[in-house]
């Protein structure tokens, strides 16, 4: 059965959404690598922040140190968007299959198709490792890559639910992943909103 979710997401925000996953198994990350993770994650999820934040007009309001700062951060989705198209280039096969997911900053859970041929954690044992790869916007061919444990797994129904704790997030990525967190609840709830009235 595992530990329950709630246990493992905590209780604060979840973001819930249907994206591109996979798994690979193996030895969590440390040392040189993990670094290497943190680092790229923390890339991914700058690039995805500023893809969410468009200031134009804020920019021209105020000249000077706006604009500045506007400038700065084109810069910045110059510099993603090379890397991303040479990532590209070297890309031959397409996207994993996208998948319902729960995460908060700490874990996810990750549910599918119980009898899917792949891409999915089967008869996984709990404590096993890995890492997880989720593409967290499709503007963003570039995955999340996450080292983390598995903690348990369950089968409701016809779906399997996959618990997976991270392990050896930097501070710096657990803030950035509360950030996208909070900004798509508040995308949620303004898409509420927008339906109500």
């Amino acid at each position: 059965m595992g530990i329950m979710l709630e246990s493992i997401l905590g209780d604060g925000l979840i973001f819930e959404e249907v994206l591109p996953v996979s798994w690979t198994p193996g030895p969590l990350a440390d040392g040189l690598i993990l670094s290497r993770l943190n680092a790229d994650n923390h890339q991914l999820l700058g690039a995805e922040s500023s893809l969410d934040e468009v200031r134009v007009h804020e920019a021209l309001k105020d000249e000077s140190a706006a604009l500045l700062h506007e400038l700065q951060r084109l810069e910045y989705k110059v510099n993603i968007l090379l890397r991303l198209t040479a990532e590209l280039s070297l890309r031959s096969s397409g996207l994993p299959a996208a998948q319902r997911v729960r995460m908060s900053s700490q874990a996810m859970e990750w549910f599918a198709d119980h009898h899917a041929p792949e891409g999915i954690l089967k008869d996984v044992p709990s404590g096993a490792t890995g890492t997880v790869a989720i593409y967290i916007n499709p503007a963003l061919p570039q995955p999340l890559k996450i080292s983390c444990v598995v903690s348990g797994q369950r089968i409701i129904e016809e779906t399997r639910s996959t618990q997976l704790r991270f392990v050896g997030l930097s501070d710096a990525v657990v803030d950035m992943l509360e950030k996208l967190i909070f900004r798509h609840h508040r995308r949620l709830v303004a898409g509420a909103r927008l339906a109500a009235s």
